[in-house]
């Protein structure tokens, strides 16, 4: 028996039928094998000229089943606007995706969902909250969906990765194409334990006016959407809009007046999104505005209240310091500080140590991973 899928793909390999022909096709004929056995004056109501002849040849060559079962090999699932397994969050924004094509698992729609994006040329700040964000939220049990691309998207799909959790990739290029090529890692580990989605045929290389339109899917997929660094003027924004006009509670990381990678953030909470200043804050929005639904979504998220305080640990706790490397680390910055800058900080706070329990603490954080040696005698965190 062919299905309607096998229909709905065929549709979606006719060339000049876009998201919008699709829908409203759809819309019209009630189901995809009602629009491929539709008589062709029916169709050039809605179709132009040159789309009816595309599509009258496609059907006249397609085998429906030899190119269904072609594709079911390669390994890709294949979703359209309706079918069983379609995203649910998705079926109401505008301009739904027509199909989308998985390889891995879709996010699933009884756990809450939250989209980190920002700026791909990210500061030390940036990759640290990146980091910090995704992996908190994935170990309590959020899904994790981004773009894969280089920055903050990628660092904060690869924590959560790390974190054990779930993360979603959404491509600007079909499913089987690895884009930034860089991140081959993190894209073969999304299809192991995640999934990469894409509404381009499989195939389909990357291309600029391919990324603006797959971010209302990225903010689709999610209930909340974080911005970690963008720019005054960002394509990242263009994800916030979308994310506005969908209806998803938007926070933003703050950052420092002088850093033109926080401008972009720093503006949105000025026009009121919620500031975002640990990964609690966005747990304690979900909790708060999906009630019952963040419990079912996640068992981590609906444990005792009296022990959620616990659950995120703020700054150096996070890493299971000792007193003293948790001091040390508490009084680094993003930005590199020399070892005697350090331990003067130390002592103004009141703190009893010496510089050579400040050196070997220093480089313990540095084989720990949280803290960087930049140039002779300068510690950062990150």
């Amino acid at each position: 028996m062919i299905t309607d899928n096998a229909y709905a793909y065929m549709l979606h390999n006719v060339p000049g039928l876009g998201n919008k022909t699709l829908m409203k096709l759809l819309q019209e004929f009630g189901s995809c094998k009602n629009i491929f056995e539709a008589d062709e004056s029916l169709l050039k109501k809605i179709m132009t000229v040159k789309q009816s002849k595309a599509f009258a040849l496609k059907r006249k060559q397609w085998d429906l089943e030899a190119e269904y079962e072609h594709l079911y090999n390669t390994g890709i699932d294949f979703y359209h606007y309706g079918s069983a397994g379609y995203p649910i969050r998705l079926l109401d924004i505008p301009d739904p995706p027509f199909a989308l094509y998985c390889a891995g698992k879709l996010p699933d729609e009884r756990r809450p969902s939250v989209s980190i994006i920002g700026a791909r040329n990210s500061s030390e700040y940036g990759k640290f909250a990146a980091k910090l964000f995704g992996e908190k939220l994935a170990s309590m049990g959020v899904q994790i969906i981004s773009g894969m691309a280089r920055g903050i998207d990628g660092i904060s799909q690869q924590a959560a990765v790390y974190a054990g959790g779930d993360s979603y990739g959404v491509l600007g290029c079909g499913v089987d194409i690895c884009y930034p090529e860089e991140n081959r890692s993190l894209y073969d580990e999304l299809i192991s334990s995640g999934g990469v989605i894409s509404e381009y045929l499989p195939g389909t290389q990357p291309k600029p006016q391919f990324f603006p339109p797959r971010n209302r899917i990225i903010s689709g997929l999610s209930d909340v959407v974080l911005v970690i660094e963008a720019r005054e003027k960002s394509g990242t924004l263009i994800t916030v809009d979308m994310a506005l006009e969908q209806g998803r509670e938007v926070f933003a990381l703050p950052g420092r007046i002088c850093d033109s990678l926080s401008y972009g953030c720093n503006s949105l909470i000025r026009q009121g999104a919620n500031i975002a200043s640990s990964p609690e804050d966005i747990v304690d929005y979900l909790k708060r505005n999906l009630g019952k639904n963040v419990c079912k979504k996640s068992a981590a998220l609906g444990g005792n209240s009296s022990s959620d305080k616990n659950d995120f640990i703020n700054d150096s706790s996070t890493f299971g310091l000792n007193k003293t490397q948790e001091c040390i680390f508490n009084s680094l910055d993003f930005y590199p500080q020399t070892t005697s800058v350090i331990f003067e900080k130390l002592l103004s706070s009141g703190i009893e140590i010496s510089v050579a329990q400040v050196m070997n603490c220093l480089v313990e954080l540095c084989i720990m991973g949280i803290v960087s040696q930049t140039g002779t005698g300068f510690y950062r965190r990150g």
